[in-house]
């Protein structure tokens, strides 16, 4: 299912970027970059359909049809959340957090690191390894795409590594990721080992008022730091 935006004008009162149009390809990784403050959170929460665009569109192409954001129902099925904290402050166990979503024996057959966590608080967790939990839930809500803000900001370079596997992971299952985030050295480093037949589909924007300006997924990571400026 491609992610279509038809002239869509992003912001609350006011857009904070030019209008976009642009399709991001099913099955790619879909990395969005850009300096705190250009509206990288504000373009996620509108393709998650939390706000409404100012104008235009934002629609699921399923080949026969179209979703729009406004079925919030339907687009819940097909769109799923991953922000940049975990919610820690829960009192459920991971097995519970999972079940909010789905099977949690579906979520540990793909992700067995999780296994031995499933009687443990949500709150007991590090910070990575909650942010695993959170990931595979998001994996259990929607079998299309995931929506991720920031997702390593506070995990350490191991928990980030098993991040980038779970994504990996869901990408191989035909699932498509759009990730707004600073980890420019994963970034680099996933583009470099992504098959060819992936990487094909996947992009890098840099989000600035002008809207989003396409990199070459292939760029090096000295590239990817010039254009963060």
């Amino acid at each position: 299912m491609n992610l279509v935006l038809n002239n869509a004008h992003v912001g609350h009162k006011h857009p904070c970027m030019e209008p976009l149009t642009m399709t991001f390809g099913a099955g790619g990784m879909h990395v969005v970059l850009g300096a705190n403050g250009t509206g990288k959170t504000t373009l996620l929460r509108t393709v998650l359909g939390v706000q409404a665009p100012l104008a235009g569109q934002i629609t699921l192409d399923q080949g026969e049809g179209k979703l729009h954001t406004n079925d919030a129902r339907a687009w819940g099925k097909h769109v799923a959340f991953v922000p940049s904290m975990p919610p820690k402050h829960v009192g459920l166990t991971v097995a519970e957090v999972l079940s909010l979503s789905g099977p949690w024996e579906e979520a540990v057959s793909h992700h067995p690191q999780l296994e031995p966590w499933m009687n443990q608080r949500l709150s007991t967790l590090s910070d990575g390894q909650a942010q695993q939990v959170m990931v595979a839930r998001a994996m259990l809500q929607s079998n299309d795409w995931l929506m991720l803000d920031e997702p390593t900001a506070f995990l350490d370079v191991r928990g980030q590594r098993h991040l980038w596997g779970m994504l990996t992971t869901h990408l191989n299952c035909g699932g498509s990721v759009m990730m707004a985030t600073h980890d420019l050295r994963g970034v680099h480093r996933w583009m470099q080992e992504a098959p060819a037949e992936v990487a094909a589909v996947s992009s890098i924007h840099v989000l600035s008022s002008s809207g989003l300006s396409p990199l070459a997924t292939d760029a090096s990571l000295d590239a990817l730091e010039a254009a963060l400026g």
